[in-house]
């Protein structure tokens, strides 16, 4: 006896079918919203801030919430100028927590600069309970680790962007 569960040919595909076959075989976990309670306070993460310079640096900022919501605010060469609701997606955030739990920002300096005046400045500042903690100011230099979660924070926020650019066909 043979049994036909899936029959493309002779059964229409249902939304139930696809969504089913997209939890099982995780094709669709990008392209899932994230879903963020709105009865739930949002309580800022970070405030991350790229500011312009001579050139076509990208200059905006990003407030992230501690359930993954983010405030995206395009300035000047970025692909959205103008102020958008984005979402990272849980797994994204529970990355960015610990990259930020490994960072031990309290132990960081307030600020690390250069000498060259075209250069763009980022400032993260940092917040525990929704209380701004240590805000950072840089340019050049200091730590490795600095620099590495300073630029993942731009690519996770540049990926959302540019996911909001497709979605929304802009």
């Amino acid at each position: 006896m043979q049994v036909q569960l899936f029959n493309i040919t002779k059964q229409p595909i249902t939304l139930l079918s696809l969504l089913m076959v997209c939890l099982f075989t995780n094709s669709c976990m990008n392209k899932v919203a994230c879903q963020i309670d709105k009865s739930i306070t949002p309580v800022p993460l970070l405030l991350y801030q790229k500011t312009p310079c001579y050139g076509s640096c990208p200059a905006y900022e990003a407030t992230v919430m501690q359930n993954g919501s983010i405030t995206f605010i395009g300035w000047e060469n970025v692909p959205i100028v103008n102020t958008v609701q984005l979402c990272l997606p849980k797994p994204d955030l529970d990355k960015l927590k610990e990259e930020l739990a490994q960072l031990d920002y309290p132990s960081l300096k307030s600020s690390y600069l250069t000498e060259w005046t075209d250069r763009p400045t980022t400032y993260i500042t940092f917040y525990q309970n929704g209380k701004e903690t240590k805000r950072i100011k840089h340019q050049d230099g200091g730590p490795d680790n600095l620099a590495a979660f300073l630029e993942s924070i731009h690519l996770k926020v540049m990926r959302l962007v540019n996911q909001h650019v497709q979605k929304s066909g802009n």
